[in-house]
């Protein structure tokens, strides 16, 4: 996670990417902050938002393979702060994969997520990305004005996240 994010990358896109090229076999994760040296912090300590997102991509398509915490504890830890290291690092995953569960029972975002894709989770049917998809995408002509007229609430939903991820919801 933290090598994406000091290559300025999204991690969460690479990770979906070794998914669907059938090659996710391990996944280190921590955290880092943006633009600074690999730092190997805490998993979900300096950005919550994108290690739920992680944790939601893993739980949602089912990935079974091992999850390594790739991280370290602060050199001023002794023993004790090592094992409160390790079990937070679990803990915030199991955390956050619990408010996956939640966003994915949750009515309101489930509404907004049907309204922009059409899609249950939107997530599109796989048949879509298919040489007849593809082919069928080609041939279709795009109404242009209907597209720019539609609704497509990301910021109600962007909320909705966060008020679940701080509890509010």
């Amino acid at each position: 996670m933290a090598h994406e994010t000091m290559a300025g990358l999204n991690f969460v896109h690479s990770v979906a990417q070794a998914w669907e090229s059938g090659k996710l076999f391990h996944i280190d994760l921590n955290d880092q902050m943006p633009g600074r040296y690999d730092q190997d912090l805490r998993f979900g300590s300096a950005n919550p938002k994108t290690a739920f997102w992680l944790v939601k991509f893993l739980e949602d398509v089912g990935y079974d393979g091992p999850r390594h915490f790739d991280a370290h504890a602060y050199r001023t830890e002794d023993c004790a702060g090592v094992k409160d290291f390790a079990s937070g690092c679990m803990r915030t995953y199991l955390i956050l994969k619990e408010k996956a569960c939640r966003w994915n029972a949750d009515r309101e975002i489930q509404a907004i997520l049907k309204e922009i894709s059409g899609c249950k989770n939107g997530t599109p049917d796989a048949s879509k990305f298919s040489k007849k998809g593809a082919t069928a995408s080609l041939a279709h002509d795009f109404d242009k004005d209907a597209i720019q007229r539609k609704r497509l609430p990301y910021e109600r939903l962007d909320q909705l996240t966060i008020d679940l991820l701080l509890g509010i919801r």
